[in-house]
């Protein structure tokens, strides 16, 4: 039964769960673990003289597993098969259905298994040490699988509505804007309380949310992929304003430091973006020009150069770039979307797209709608806030009428609500929720 194992890549700790048929299998499972210095936490049973229900312990284990108190799960039954069928139910899980080495590699390498369902009828006691050897040691590889991977997990990905705010066959997704720090740009829902949003934000029929991040190294991968399932969301982009508002890295900079600061933070954007299938907005990292001419032909300069280098990471990690038209009274550095085109253009990547805000357009744009007839092709994004930067609905636009013309234009994509937290974050996301749901009508019109 003992054998010496590949170091396993991290102290591990794992749940452990049968029915009364493969208690023997579980108890040569936990001993092998515990020979390899692995924690084990047995949710039992621990007799075999009555009868269980194997469900019941596939969701115990599942249960464990996604609460964080286990690494992974292990859960067996007579072939396992209703062990997999039952906690895969458990959202959140990914129970792959394992009888061999080979099958437990690829359950960990290519679809990130959490639970490891074997079956005491097929696999003996003398055969589980090579299954618990691969499962123990072979990391995610994530590349190609990890768009695979969302599909499964965030439906939106695929436009699939998963609550009930939208019609099947609708290909706009609604969003919100959160943080998870405290920032002192003030249009973000729950910042600082990232878990609390998420949970809103589900609660209230959003399909994705866009994450406003100072430092994306601040965030871990797993918290943040684990958060996204544990609440059903897509990550639609990565904001990046607060790397200018609190470091000084931002693209128009007047010293080199702050340029090439702003180009690594955003690549770390990239990168993290590209792991979510998400898009990078580059609005507020762009900065502000001087108003002497000199300085302000270089400060252009610098950015169009950093612009041009950050664009060529997105294309190679294959990420969406938008860039995002701001009004005069927060930059002085492309306030238009006619602005925005002729800078892409000028860096060389016409590909990136426009993120149009409802509240810069009201304005700067001389007709909001003129513009996006105009630029229907270039947009790729779109921010609901309403004259007064409140909720939708809260202010004076005609954001009903502005939702005709994106669809009369084609536009399917994201809306997300860029908001200010008023009068409180709670009261806020619901009545952007609230909002976008009473859209559905004027969308099933042009369906």
């Amino acid at each position: 039964m003992k054998r010496s194992m590949k170091s396993p890549n991290k102290s591990q700790k794992i749940i452990v769960g049968s029915d009364h048929v493969a208690l023997t299998l579980k108890n040569a499972v936990i001993e092998y673990l515990e020979s390899q210095n692995i924690i084990v936490i047995d949710v039992g049973p621990y007799k075999d003289k009555k009868a269980v229900d194997y469900p019941d312990y596939a969701q115990l284990v599942a249960q464990k597993v996604l609460s964080g108190e286990g690494d992974s799960g292990i859960a067996i039954c007579g072939t396992g098969i209703g062990m997999s069928i039952a906690a895969n139910k458990v959202k959140g899980i990914r129970a792959g259905l394992c009888h061999d080495p080979y099958t437990a590699h690829q359950a960990r390498a290519h679809n990130n298994a959490n639970i490891l369902c074997m079956g005491a009828w097929i696999v003996s006691p003398q055969r589980v040490g090579g299954i618990l050897e691969e499962w123990i040691t072979t990391d995610y590889q994530e590349g190609r699988h990890q768009q695979r991977l969302l599909k499964i997990e965030n439906p939106a990905f695929v436009n699939l509505s998963r609550n009930l705010y939208k019609s099947d066959f609708s290909q706009i997704n609604f969003g919100v804007a959160l943080s998870p720090n405290v920032s002192v740009f003030g249009p973000l829902l729950f910042a600082g309380k990232l878990d609390e949003g998420l949970r809103e934000a589900s609660e209230n029929g959003f399909d994705v949310v866009e994450l406003s991040l100072r430092d994306p190294t601040h965030i871990p991968y797993n918290k943040l992929q684990k958060l996204l399932t544990k609440y059903q969301l897509g990550l639609s982009a990565i904001a990046t304003g607060q790397s200018c508002l609190h470091d000084s890295f931002c693209l128009s900079s007047t010293d080199e430091a702050g340029v090439n600061g702003a180009v690594v933070r955003l690549e770390k954007h990239i990168e993290l973006a590209s792991r979510f299938n998400a898009a990078v907005i580059i609005g507020g990292i762009r900065g502000n020009l001087s108003n002497i001419e000199n300085e302000k032909t270089i400060q252009r300069e610098r950015a169009l150069e950093a612009f041009h280098d950050c664009a060529e990471k997105a294309l190679n990690e294959g990420v969406q770039l938008l860039i995002e038209p701001i009004n005069r009274y927060e930059t002085n550095f492309i306030n238009t979307a006619e602005d925005a085109i002729h800078f892409t253009e000028e860096a060389g990547h016409p590909e990136i797209k426009l993120l149009l805000d409802s509240f810069h357009m009201n304005i700067e744009e001389e007709d909001i709608h003129r513009t996006i007839n105009r630029f229907s092709e270039r947009i790729g994004y779109i921010h609901y806030a309403d004259s007064n930067r409140k909720a939708p609905g809260w202010g004076h636009l005609p954001l009903r009428e502005i939702m005709e013309t994106l669809l009369d234009a084609n536009y399917t994509g994201v809306i997300g609500a860029e908001i200010l937290p008023l009068p409180d974050d709670y009261s806020a996301i619901q009545q952007a929720g609230a909002f976008f749901h009473s859209l559905i009508p004027t969308i099933e019109k042009f369906a």
